[in-house]
């Protein structure tokens, strides 16, 4: 976990200022408290903050050159390749003055140019400059675990780890961008390219940038996993190649000179990697949990001792009695745009306590997107799609009627009526829109109600943006259709974001097995009734590791790492709501949103809780993060 920023002006004769490369650089000292750099060449200016994992020597210090002093990088990630990758560097002449995997980087550059990321295995974030094109290459790794934000305007490249880096820099706007917003009350976090902010973006998973000195940005995407579904092979064939891929898996992610643990909720994904890291460690495991005690429905500690007592793991357990308020701020202050995932604030409380152990910590991570966890949306979306047996325009009528009398989000229909009113919106959709809707928090119809008028008639709410790109590229149809779907989309924007600020804002590094390149590729080449069976998700996953995961674990049912929503959703929170209204929200609408909830009707916690983070987010945008 590192930190990394910069500026590029195109004008030459336009030199970057120290003090203002030096504030951007140290507003991203949690990423990275272990040392400090920056490199000036004129118009352009890198800087970084480490946090120090491999080669914890000074010559690991960033950025970084090579022999000649023409090509400089700053990264932050881990190439778990570059050992293998460090023999044929040398042999082709290269001369490496350190162990890290950053000057692999910079030499598979000199050898391979841009292809050189064909070659690169791991997560990562980097900008390189080259002196010799006076040119700036900036990547993203495949699947988006490491964040890089950029704005681009008519003068200069400016890019960082995260937001509140480029915001240092006082020619960004900071105007919000209402798609933005509209998308943040759908998904609980803004998707990328977007962020809250329109000046700012997020630089897609698997892209790359070139910026030339003459002020041209070009994007492109290096990579894309493919969805092929190999039917030539067995059950168990795909049930043994998983098993020996997630062990070499694990194993590269073990690999550090500093100490290294294991997040462990008590679920099938986090104890996986608890099972298989204790196999290929020669030293008892470090594990991690977090115990809502208070809260029986949330509390998951007796499958975490079942975990750590099998292989004997050094367990460390946080009592959660949290202050969600400060958490929830403190995670908006890291992510610096609007991010609702209720998650985080676990996590954050266990990423603090396992800080004062280890710096790297692994985490399960990934494997619903990979192997359908997330089954019942994935079964309501083979249901709606049955739906398409009665015309879309009577569905459309229907839907009309249905919201006329029963208001927006049908607080006045009986409980049968609300059914046929949930099924006649989905049915007025195609397939892709249905699967979406189904995990949305605010529908399109409740978002028209609650955002200010001033703020509709700026918007187009459509879906004409990334995510109508993932689906132009997604598999024709069926379930690898809809998981190719959240790996390019929720996986970064919602996944990957939160367990990489809850785990920068306490200075640990986060890695994810289950996106090892190898693991994940073959993932998506088994076929999808392997992964959701009748009475099963992830079954094919489950049966690969049946033997390191105990069976209590494999057959509980799915309970996501969340925390007890209800009990912060209060009178006196939905008072301070009601009180503070964010000037795009309408107030009348928020009213009425929060009378349905208290009076019992319908459970409005989700709606609620998105527009409280909106709220403490934009206190605090106030206050210039």
């Amino acid at each position: 976990m590192c930190g990394i920023a910069g500026i590029f002006y195109f004008d030459r004769s336009h030199s970057v200022e120290p003090a203002l490369l030096d504030a951007m650089t140290d507003s991203l000292t949690h990423r990275g408290p272990d040392d400090r750099g920056v490199y000036i060449d004129g118009s352009l200016g890198l800087g970084f903050r480490r946090l120090s994992i491999i080669d914890l020597s000074p010559l690991g210090h960033q950025p970084m050159s090579n022999e000649d002093g023409t090509v400089w990088i700053v990264f932050n990630g881990e190439i778990y390749n570059y050992q293998s990758l460090r023999p044929a560097l040398e042999s082709a002449g290269h001369r490496f003055k350190s162990r890290t995997d950053t000057e692999v980087i910079i030499h598979a550059y000199e050898e391979y140019g841009e292809a050189c990321l064909d070659h690169l295995d791991g997560m990562f974030a980097f900008a390189l400059w080259d002196s010799k094109t006076r040119s700036l290459f900036v990547a993203r790794d495949r699947f988006g675990i490491k964040p890089l934000h950029y704005s681009a305007d008519r003068t200069g490249f400016y890019f960082g780890s995260e937001i509140k880096a480029i915001l240092r820099h006082p020619g960004i706007p900071r105007a919000i961008d209402h798609q933005a917003l509209s998308d943040f009350l759908t998904f609980m976090q803004v998707p990328a390219p977007r962020t809250i902010y329109g000046s700012v973006k997020k630089l897609l998973p698997g892209h790359a940038l070139q910026i030339g000195q003459n002020g041209v940005v070009r994007e492109w995407q290096y990579w894309d996993i493919a969805v092929v579904e190999d039917e030539r092979l067995t059950e168990e064939d795909h049930v043994r190649e998983l098993d020996e891929l997630f062990r070499s898996a694990v194993r590269r992610h073990l690999i550090a000179d500093v100490p290294v643990g294991v997040y462990l909720s008590g679920g099938f994904d986090s104890s996986s990697i608890a099972a298989y890291a204790s196999m290929v460690s020669s030293s008892p495991v470090k594990t991690f949990s977090v115990s809502f005690s208070s809260d029986e429905g949330y509390d998951e500690s007796r499958y975490q001792k079942l975990v750590s007592e099998k292989y004997n793991t050094e367990h460390h357990v946080f009592h959660a009695t949290p202050d969600i308020l400060t958490a929830a701020t403190l995670v908006l202050r890291e992510c610096d745009e609007p991010f609702a995932v209720g998650s985080a604030i676990p996590l954050y409380y266990i990423s603090k306590m396992a800080s004062e152990h280890v710096k790297v910590v692994l985490s399960g991570d990934g494997s619903d997107e990979l192997f359908a966890g997330y089954s019942w949306r994935y079964r309501l979306a083979q249901r709606a799609a049955q739906l398409s047996v009665v015309p879309t325009s009577a569905w459309k009528t229907i839907n009309g009627m249905m919201q006329s009398v029963g208001g927006v989000y049908g607080q006045h229909l009986p409980g049968i009526f609300r059914k046929i009113s949930k099924a006649s919106r989905l049915g007025a959709m195609n397939r892709d829109e249905q699967y979406v809707s189904i995990f949305s928090i605010f529908q399109r119809s409740e978002k028209n109600s609650i955002l200010d008028p001033d703020i509709l008639r700026t918007l187009e709410l459509k879906n004409a943006d990334q995510r109508s790109a993932v689906w132009e590229k997604a598999p024709a149809k069926g379930l690898n259709r809809n998981l190719y779907f959240d790996i390019k989309t929720s996986l970064a924007d919602e996944m990957m974001t939160k367990a990489d600020r809850c785990s920068s804002m306490v200075s640990i590094e986060g890695r994810v097995p289950f996106l090892d390149k190898a693991f994940a590729e073959k993932a998506m080449t088994i076929p999808a009734r392997f992964k959701l069976t009748r009475n099963d998700e992830k079954y094919i996953v489950k049966r690969a590791f049946a033997h390191a995961v105990p069976n209590e674990i494999i057959t509980r049912p799915k309970q996501g790492f969340s925390f007890p929503l209800g009990k912060y959703l209060t009178p006196r929170m939905l008072d301070v709501l009601r009180n503070d209204v964010p000037p795009f929200i309408n107030k009348k609408s928020l009213q009425r949103l929060i009378d349905i909830h208290q009076s019992g009707k319908l459970d409005m916690g989700s709606h609620l809780w998105n527009l409280e983070i909106l709220r403490l987010w934009y206190g605090l945008a106030q206050e210039k993060i």
